[in-house]
This record gives C-alpha cells, sequence and structure tokens, in this order.
C-alpha cells in the first residue's frame, strides 16, 4: 500500500480540488506502485491522482531511520487520528533519548487540541546567540532561521549586533510571535557592552495538522521530511528531481480511465508560500505534463496549485 504521508497528501490535495470546484471528490482506492495511483470518485466522474515526494530519503538511512521510529512512537500515543508533522529544510527529528521523548511529549501537546482540517505549530526549544560588534551605527547582521527578517531586528537594536540562529530552522508563522521574539531581541541586546556575546533560550515551530478525515482508512502520524542536505531552494538539485518524479508519475497515469487526472508532489519548505516549484516545472519540457489537467504541491500543510483545471 502508499505510505502514509503519500495517503495523506493525496486526501489534502483531493479536498482541496473538491472545495475550488464544488465537486464531492472522495478517495475511493490507491495502487500500490511507485509512485502510487490515488483514485476519487465524484458524481460520476472518476479522478486519479499520483503522488510522490520530491526526495529520495536513501540518501540519509539515518534521519529516515529516526523518521520511521518517530512516526510509530507518535501513532501509538494517546493522540488519536490522522495527523501530519512537517519537518522544515536541514532539520531532522532527533534520533536519540531524552530528545526523542521531549520531542513526543511536545508535538502530542500541540496536536491534541487540533480539529478535524486545522494546522497548529509544535514549539521546539532552541537558542540563539546574539554579540554586539560596536557602539556605533543601528545594525544587526543575521544568519539562520530570522535572516529574512533582519531589517525588522535591525530597526529595534543601539549599535552594531550579530544575531547567529542557525539553530532555528523554522520560525513562528504568526507575526505576532516573531514580533515578541524580535522585541526579546532587543531586550536582550540593550545592556550589552561592546565585545560582548551572550546565548539565550527561545524556540522555533514545526508545523502539524489534522486531517479532515481518515483517508481510507488510515490514521496516525506521518512525518514529511527530507534528508536535510537537500537544498529545496537550489534549482539545480531540484530540476532533476522534478523532472524525474513528473515522468514516473505520468508513465503511472498511462491506461488509467479517469475524467481527471493529476500528479501531486510532496516538497519542503519553511512556508508554503516560499515554494518556487512552478517555475521548476514550468522550465521542463511540457511533454512530461501534456496528458495531465493537475499538478499541485502539498508544502508545509497547504496544497499550491501548479496548473490545474478549469
Amino acid at each position: 500500500m502508499p505510505s502514509r504521508l503519500e495517503t495523506y497528501a493525496a486526501s489534502l490535495i483531493v479536498d482541496w480540488l473538491a472545495a475550488r470546484t464544488g465537486t464531492g471528490w472522495t478517495l475511493a482506492s490507491a495502487s500500490g506502485e511507485a509512485p502510487p495511483v490515488f483514485i476519487a470518485d465524484a458524481e460520476g466522474r472518476r479522478l486519479a491522482l499520483a503522488v510522490a515526494p520530491l526526495w529520495d530519503a536513501a540518501l540519509d538511512p539515518g534521519a529516515e531511520e529516526a523518521r520511521a521510529t518517530m512516526e510509530e512512537r507518535l501513532s501509538g500515543g494517546l493522540v488519536r487520528g490522522p495527523h501530519l508533522l512537517w519537518v522544515p529544510p536541514h532539520a531532522s527529528v532527533p534520533d536519540d533519548e531524552p530528545e526523542q521523548s521531549d520531542f513526543v511529549r511536545r508535538t502530542q501537546q500541540a496536536a491534541a487540541p487540533l480539529q478535524p482540517g486545522v494546522r497548529g505549530e509544535v514549539q521546539l526549544p532552541v537558542a540563539i546567540q546574539l554579540a554586539k560588534l560596536r557602539d556605533e551605527g543601528g545594525y544587526a547582521s543575521v544568519v539562520g532561521g530570522l535572516g529574512r527578517w533582519w531589517t525588522l531586528i535591525t530597526e529595534r537594536v543601539n549599535g552594531t549586533f550579530h544575531v547567529n540562529s542557525a539553530r532555528m530552522r523554522r520560525a513562528p508563522q504568526s507575526a505576532q510571535l516573531r514580533e515578541a521574539l524580535f522585541d526579546r531581541i532587543a531586550e536582550v541586546a540593550k545592556p550589552m557592552q561592546t565585545g560582548e556575546a551572550i546565548e539565550f533560550d527561545t524556540f522555533e515551530a514545526w508545523t502539524v495538522q489534522r486531517l479532515a478525515r481518515e483517508p481510507l482508512g488510515e490514521t496516525g502520524f506521518a512525518i514529511a521530511q527530507a534528508p536535510p542536505a537537500l537544498d529545496t531552494t537550489d534549482g539545480t538539485a531540484m530540476r532533476p528531481i522534478v523532472r524525474k518524479r513528473l515522468k514516473a508519475a505520468g508513465a503511472a497515469l498511462e491506461g488509467v480511465e479517469a475524467d481527471v487526472r493529476g500528479i501531486g508532489v510532496i516538497a519542503i519548505y519553511d512556508y508554503a508560500e516560499h515554494e518556487n516549484l512552478g517555475a521548476f516545472v514550468k522550465s521542463l519540457d511540457p511533454a512530461l505534463f501534456s496528458r495531465v489537467n493537475l499538478v499541485a504541491a502539498v508544502v508545509d500543510g497547504e496544497v499550491r496549485p501548479i496548473f490545474g483545471p478549469r
């Protein structure tokens, strides 16, 4: 049978398409091939959807083993229902104790209150390093997960600072929580002397979601995790993977009778709005997807259409 991750991704795409078209698509069956093809029915019409992740888990056996172990530990816990946990780029679930047990506890605490179809975030402890370089100026050089918000941090400091947030793979999606973190950095920086360095604790946030229903009777936790070394923003690395997956998905759909044929890819980005898969797909040979009506990506808990039926 398809993996739990592939099944959950197919369910998210089918639900998204149903909401977009006003058609009651419902998953009915799936093949066990690679990539698997899911069949959804609605009002006498048939949808065939091939689904595959945009990475090769075998490239990092250690990270994949830890992911599989964590998936089963979470699924065997007290929190029931179909849940999907998104691991940010360059991160992986812990592979040793006591970090594994702490991760299970934090993930279950975040998932427990979620209603069907709702997303949340798991808060995981990380440390940020702050160094004051000069009294003069009002500038903060920021590396790591907070790098894209360096201007907002710069606005809050007096002097020249270096902020190392490399341990933070994904900042909270909430602007309010990020603003609170920027204020905390300013508070820590205010009494610092030139040449002083401080490390303080905060948290990063990983997306967890509860699916609206149990697709094909599947339940438990699925974990979307790419090999930490994979850089999904690197077109040189990603374009061959996208090409390979589209080609394999197109072959899997050959001979399948359906009114609508689609391809779903699972991708790892810190936030769904930062994915750039459309540019990769549209730069490839159109023959790779000339016989499908829909290509969509599932990223950080959201469905991102690349192109779809009118």
